[in-house]
Formats: C-alpha cells, sequence, structure tokens
C-alpha cells in the first residue's frame, strides 16, 4: 500500500490551507466511496479498490491541506480530535480467520486466536459483530492504570477495544458432541492507554482484558443462555489445562512465568460470577500510525502492518 502518515488530514488544519486544491466535495465524496467499497469487499482493507480508494482520499487531503501547513500535521497531538467512540468497518484484525464472512458478512475467530489463549476455552468459535474503540479522559479511579505511561507526555487517555461477538457452544440440553449449538452474546474487552509518540503516532499500551457476558444473566427470559453460558465457563481455565499433556502443562506454566517476569501478567482464573480477566502491569508499547483523520473518520496502519479504518459513533 503507498498510504504513508504524510497523507492524513485533520479537518481543523484544512481551513487554514492555501493554494490551488480540489474543490472540498472530492474529499467528502472520496470518504463515501471508499465506505461503500468496504461495505462491497467486507472491509478487506488489503482489497485492491480498497487500497487505490484509500490512496486517493489521502492524495486528496493533502493537496487540500497546502504546503503551509504539511510540516505541522500532527493529529497524534489532537487529544479533542481522538476523544470519542470509534467504529471499525474494516475487517476484525485478530489472526487466524476461520473461513470466509457468513451471509452477514461477518468473519468467525477461535476465542484462543483472539486471545492468544488467554481466555478459555481456547477452541470455542467466535463470530464478531462489531469493534467499538473508545478514548476518554482518565478517571480519577484510574490513575493507576495509566502510570504504565510516563507522566512528561503530551497527554494520554484510556484506549479500550471492545469486542462484541457471539460464542458458538453446545445447547445446554446437549451433550458437547451434538450439532445443535447456541449462541451466547459476549464481550470482550481489551483495557489500554494511548498517548502520541510522534505528531503522526498513538503509543499504545494495553493493560489488561475482561471477557464477559453480554446479556443479563438474571432474567428468566435468558435461563437458557445463562444456562449455557455457566456450563461452558464454570472451571473452563482449570478444565483446559486438566486435559493437556504434561508437556502441554509445563510449556504453560513456563509462558506464564516468563510473561509475568516479562510484562508483570497476572493470567486469568476462575471466577465465580463465571467472567474471566487478566491483568499486565508491565505492559509493552505498541502502535498506530494516523494516515487519515478528520471529525467523523481515522485511518491508521497498525505496528503489524494493519490497516483499520473506524468511523465515529455517539
Amino acid at each position: 500500500m503507498t498510504v504513508t502518515s504524510a497523507s492524513a488530514s485533520v479537518e481543523a488544519k484544512t481551513s487554514s490551507a492555501g493554494g490551488t486544491s480540489p474543490p472540498v466535495d472530492a474529499k467528502f465524496e472520496a470518504k463515501a466511496f471508499l465506505k461503500r467499497l468496504l461495505l462491497q469487499h467486507n472491509g478487506e482493507a488489503s482489497h485492491p479498490e480498497v487500497q487505490a480508494a484509500l490512496d486517493k482520499l489521502c492524495s486528496i487531503a493533502s493537496s487540500q491541506r497546502g504546503d503551509d501547513v504539511k510540516d505541522c500535521w500532527e493529529p497524534a497531538y489532537e487529544m479533542n480530535f481522538n476523544t470519542g467512540n470509534w467504529r471499525a468497518i474494516t475487517t476484525p484484525p485478530f489472526p487466524g480467520k476461520l473461513s470466509d464472512e457468513d451471509e452477514d458478512g461477518k468473519s468467525s475467530f477461535t476465542l484462543g486466536r483472539m486471545t492468544f489463549n488467554m481466555f478459555k476455552p481456547t477452541k470455542a468459535v467466535c463470530t464478531v459483530d462489531q469493534i467499538v474503540n473508545v478514548v476518554a479522559p482518565i478517571k480519577d479511579n484510574e490513575q493507576e492504570v495509566a502510570k504504565v505511561v510516563d507522566d512528561d507526555v503530551k497527554w494520554k487517555q484510556t484506549y479500550v477495544l471492545e469486542v462484541l461477538m457471539d460464542i458458538a457452544v453446545p445447547s445446554s440440553e446437549s451433550n458437547e458432541d451434538s450439532s445443535t449449538t447456541i449462541k451466547l452474546p459476549a464481550e470482550l474487552i481489551n483495557l489500554g492507554v494511548c498517548f502520541p509518540q510522534s505528531p503522526t503516532r498513538l503509543g499504545v499500551k494495553f493493560t489488561g482484558g475482561v471477557l464477559q457476558p453480554n446479556f443479563d444473566m438474571t432474567t428468566t427470559d435468558n435461563k437458557q443462555l445463562a444456562e449455557a453460558w455457566k456450563k461452558t465457563f464454570d472451571g473452563a481455565i482449570a478444565k483446559e489445562r486438566n486435559s493437556q499433556s504434561l508437556l502441554g502443562k509445563v510449556a504453560t506454566t513456563a509462558t506464564h512465568a516468563l510473561m509475568k517476569w516479562m510484562m508483570g501478567l497476572e493470567p486469568p482464573t476462575d471466577r465465580d460470577d463465571f467472567t474471566q480477566a487478566y491483568k499486565i502491569t508491565n505492559p509493552y508499547a505498541g502502535y498506530l500510525d494516523i494516515l487519515y483523520m478528520d471529525e467523523d473518520m481515522r485511518v491508521s496502519r497498525g505496528n503489524r502492518g494493519t490497516i483499520v479504518v473506524v468511523e465515529r459513533v455517539p
């Protein structure tokens, strides 16, 4: 892909741009065209037509800024622009997609591949509904988490990825070998802190994660879902560990010990509320390079090279 971080745009910077440039409407048309192509190609940012549309949008935005602002474009420092709820319109960036999208255009992954085997059961199949990135000011009760980032940065905010999905498991009335399944609405929450590393790069440190039901487990209407959830996640971590070979148990123990030493990992344990959670007290910093940005769209490339397009939502 030829898009670069110098190709992006923050709308507030464009109004002062001088010189000859395409009509302002050209950028909005390019954005609309990009969104149509992403819808057509199930959110695949790597599709050649989508890549071409991204290049065109970034090129138009760059020409609209004008030479007098190209060198001072600093989207990562624009805290107000980054704050908000951003919904991904590109395909989920998790590894190991199981197959082509379903009839609704949704992708499926195993819980293990989505969470680096952190949550159990690792072989449970998860169909992702949507991903929302929430960037918000750090609250008083979050100050301890914010300490993973130095105080001398220009600003820092919480950076949360909320993954809404369905987990397919055997129904509570059937045995585990049955083909009868039930879809459990679930929420995978990745907790982190973001901060500017350069004018066009946001650093991100993830400090933990939570897997929890995305429905009320106490109501009568959800009784079947609640029973299936409890059957799936009650003691799931212990069950999976007990099913491992001796070599597998040794490898898991060694991996957790190494991650605890390097990153301060506190791995998840089975909990009475049937949720799972982990913490990282010394996380590594990933990053995302902002390629394009305005009030309602952000295009970024992560440290693994994945292009993600998000749009602002309420």
